[in-house]
């Protein structure tokens, strides 16, 4: 096979024959000898103290070899949160005393030699508490409100022109309120942890996002040196933000491996899930937007609130996202942290985008209606080139095109404006609707090594975690064209702190930072193999791997003038060859990631925390775009709403693998119609916690609600972002497509719903919601 262009190619997955068959090993996979099984019990109270705590029953079970409480559970030195971006998820440790914190959170671990012994014997574990009062909605008076910007100075209420002043002159103004839910990641895989000592190092299988993260926070908390904590994550079921830090899964089940010096798998159950681990935070938006009558908007006030716990203040920063959407001149964005007792929230896909776009774009729909304007055309008057917070001009900006083809293709030309104007041949309501959305581009530090091997093949090991995104097959790619490789001759190590340094895989990031280290090993193990042809006096010209191809698993050069690889290392005296590379962000240096290595050849990087950097470089910012357009049914008597057409067009720059990026894509507008019409985290404020923490009541759609779905990519690369021209995908398909579904019911009823998800009883009647 002839090397060829591989990125941007419609190469299978790198792992799909693998996945198929079974053969991935994922945190909860993981054997080991002596094995033992965890099982956690929950706090059935709000908030409150525990009174009593019997375990004799569980203790009884036969092969109960530990149950483990407040009163006997070894004491941990403090989580590192950080707001939000240190190694753990929270700073709160559950079982370090008496408080119970809120209704769900562990307060008894049982450690047995089965599964089922530690299950029976956990539902004998009884509790007695000290109940105290207790809120879990925004609204409840007992929750305790906090100006972010005093309470986090790192988060200052933003200001861009005179955003009340104008607003109070407009003569066109929209003013309404927009709500949206807690909700709750529920990946296939469930959180689990297999912890194993040995001679007093810890090994940790998990599936995380974040396996540096793991190794810092379990560091800290225990007390052990970093170098004796190693963590592996070779795949992951679904992370979506769940497992960007350390969860209270991974200490707890490393605390039961040292104390019964076996090995303890910890699976988390499904119900627990809601409750030991972040989620997205309910939030509410009061959008102002001042416009003149020529449609022109003048000024924009963004008002928020979001959830928090008591114990952390986990930012929200959706005014930052709303004051750069457009070219909008005047701003002013203010958050209110709303302190309930729940676990800390945290990073869901799109965490903070998501709904302050769907306030922000359903404001702009009703503000072109109120002016008599195309919602599209409202939009493409207020693109911009620079960035409405510091002036400095967008790496690339193509919204604009986004807008443009998606209309085109949607066959937008045909809406008729009018509410309730359009219908279907069995006469139910038909609305368009369409919205747009943004992602920042963020980057982070990223490591890597390469073995080339004198049979054509190649082993790579770089910063990265695979949670089903596909960051495999990227690897794979850029491997492939940069070495000269077919795909299928690279084999890839990720998740795994002793090979690579393994920060954090999210934010859209994982692309833009992985495959810049794997392209500067590769050019390493270029510039090698010509220093060994130039010993040996060949012209450099007939060594450039790029131009190989493999014969009988050899790599052999364009000429066929033999087998190339295999003679210029055997020459050398070597079977292989082996570089790293180093990648940091666009204006990052060594210094502002203390952790980094500083020589830059001399190894792979040490463990990186949080060094990411974005969406604000030096001398420009870079966000990611998209421009949803949908179709929706509502039934004419019961008004169920119904997406029966999607479409949307994305500004991601270079696309590395066609197929991942579609597959991306796809899930990501599957999402967006879960978030309009089904899903929501509900909580009861007469007993706390979250009420529908199972699959059977926590609603997301299944095959039958999903219509044709259609993706595009502009697909011209961003060279200022990076070498490759690529920008963010995973995050920014999520943005925006609640408000396009939920514009597009208003246009088919009339009605229009300002808090997600819709429910059928909103649009049974004549009036807003």
């Amino acid at each position: 096979m002839s090397a060829m262009a591989w990125i941007g190619s419609d190469h299978v997955r790198h792992d799909g024959t693998e996945k198929v068959r079974g053969e991935p090993i994922y945190g909860a996979d993981r054997t080991a000898e002596a094995m033992t099984y965890a099982v956690p019990v929950s706090a059935t109270v709000g908030r409150g103290r525990i009174t009593a705590l019997d375990t004799t029953a569980a203790q009884r079970v036969p092969g109960v070899l530990a149950v483990l409480t407040h009163e006997n559970l070894d004491r941990l030195h403090p989580a590192d949160f950080a707001y939000g971006v240190g190694s753990a998820s929270a700073s709160y440790q559950p079982m370090q005393d008496a408080v119970v914190a809120y209704r769900g959170q562990p307060i008894a671990l049982v450690v047995a030699e089965t599964l089922e012994a530690a299950a029976e014997a956990a539902g004998l574990v009884t509790a007695g508490y000290e109940v105290e009062p207790f809120a879990v909605t925004l609204d409840d008076p007992a929750a305790e409100s906090v100006d972010q910007a005093q309470a986090v100075p790192t988060f200052p209420v933003l200001e861009i022109g005179e955003g009340d002043r104008l607003l109070d002159q407009a003569p066109v103004v929209v003013d309404a309120t927009y709500g949206t839910p807690a909700q709750h990641h529920n990946g296939l895989e469930l959180l689990s942890t297999v912890a194993e000592w040995k001679d007093g190092s810890l090994l940790i299988h998990e599936g995380t996002q974040a396996a540096g993260r793991v190794r810092h926070a379990l560091a800290n908390q225990l007390g052990i040196p970093m170098e004796m904590v190693r963590a592996v994550a070779p795949y992951l079921g679904g992370g979506f933000g769940q497992r960007t830090g350390q969860t209270f899964n991974t200490v707890l089940a490393a605390l039961a491996a040292r104390r019964i010096g076996r090995p303890v798998k910890l699976i988390v159950p499904r119900a627990d899930v809601f409750h030991m681990v972040h989620f997205r935070p309910a939030s509410r938006h009061r959008i102002r937007l001042g416009a003149r009558d020529d449609g022109t908007i003048t000024s924009l006030v963004h008002d928020a609130h979001a959830q928090t716990s008591r114990h952390d203040l986990m930012p929200f920063w959706g005014p930052e996202v709303s004051s750069r959407m457009y070219g909008i001149p005047n701003f002013r964005g203010t958050t209110t942290l709303v302190r309930l007792d729940t676990q800390t929230p945290g990073y869901m896909r799109a965490p903070m985008e998501m709904v302050t776009m769907f306030a922000v774009e359903s404001a702009l729909d009703e503000l072109a209606e109120r002016l008599h304007v195309d919602p599209v055309e409202l939009r493409r008057r207020h693109d911009t080139a620079t960035d409405p917070l510091t002036g400095r001009p967008f790496s690339s900006r193509r919204l604009k095109q986004c807008l443009d083809r998606g209309a085109e293709r949607f066959g937008w030309s045909r809406r008729d404006p009018a509410a309730g104007s359009m219908r279907a041949d069995d006469g139910s309501l038909v609305g368009w609707g369409m919205a747009a959305g943004c992602y920042p581009g963020i980057a982070s530090a990223a490591g890597s090594r390469i073995r080339l091997h004198e049979n054509g093949t190649a082993d790579v090991a770089v910063s990265g975690h695979e949670m089903g995104q596909g960051i495999r097959t990227v690897i794979a790619l850029v491997a492939a064209e940069s070495l000269g490789l077919p795909p299928d001759r690279i084999r890839i190590t990720i998740g795994d702190t002793r090979v690579a340094p393994q920060p954090e895989t999210g934010g859209s990031w994982g692309t833009a930072t992985a495959v810049p280290a794997v392209r500067d090993a590769a050019n390493d193990i270029r510039a090698q193999l010509h220093q060994i042809a130039a010993a040996r006096g060949e012209s450099v010209a007939t060594v450039d791997v790029t131009e190989c191809r493999l014969a009988d698993g050899r790599l052999v050069g364009p000429d066929n003038s033999g087998p190339l690889m295999t003679g210029l290392l055997m020459a050398a005296g070597r079977s292989s060859v082996e570089a790293t590379g180093q990648y940091y962000a666009p204006g990052q240096q060594p210094s502002e990631a203390p952790t980094l290595a500083p020589a830059r050849k001399s190894a792979v990087m040490a463990d990186v925390g949080s060094a990411f950097v974005g969406p604000a470089f030096p001398g420009f910012v870079t966000w990611s775009y998209i421009a949803h357009f949908v179709e929706v049914r509502v039934g004419a008597r019961v008004r169920r709403p119904r997406v029966t057409r999607m479409l949307s067009v994305i500004d991601c720059g270079r696309v590395i693998s066609r197929r991942t990026a579609t597959s991306q894509a796809l899930g990501g507008l599957v999402w967006g119609i879960s978030t309009a019409l089904s899903e929501e985290s509900i909580v009861d404020p007469r007993y706390g916690g979250f009420l529908n923490s199972n699959l059977g009541d926590y609603k997301m759609p299944v095959n039958a609600d999903i219509p044709t779905l259609d993706v595009d990519f502009i697909d011209e690369p961003d060279p200022s972002f990076s070498a490759f021209g690529i920008k963010g995908l995973g995050e920014v398909v999520h943005v925006g497509a609640a408000a396009a579904i939920t514009n597009a019911t208003y246009h088919a009823t009339g009605v229009r719903v300002r808090d997600l998800p819709v429910h059928i009883e909103d649009l049974m009647t004549e009036t807003s919601r």
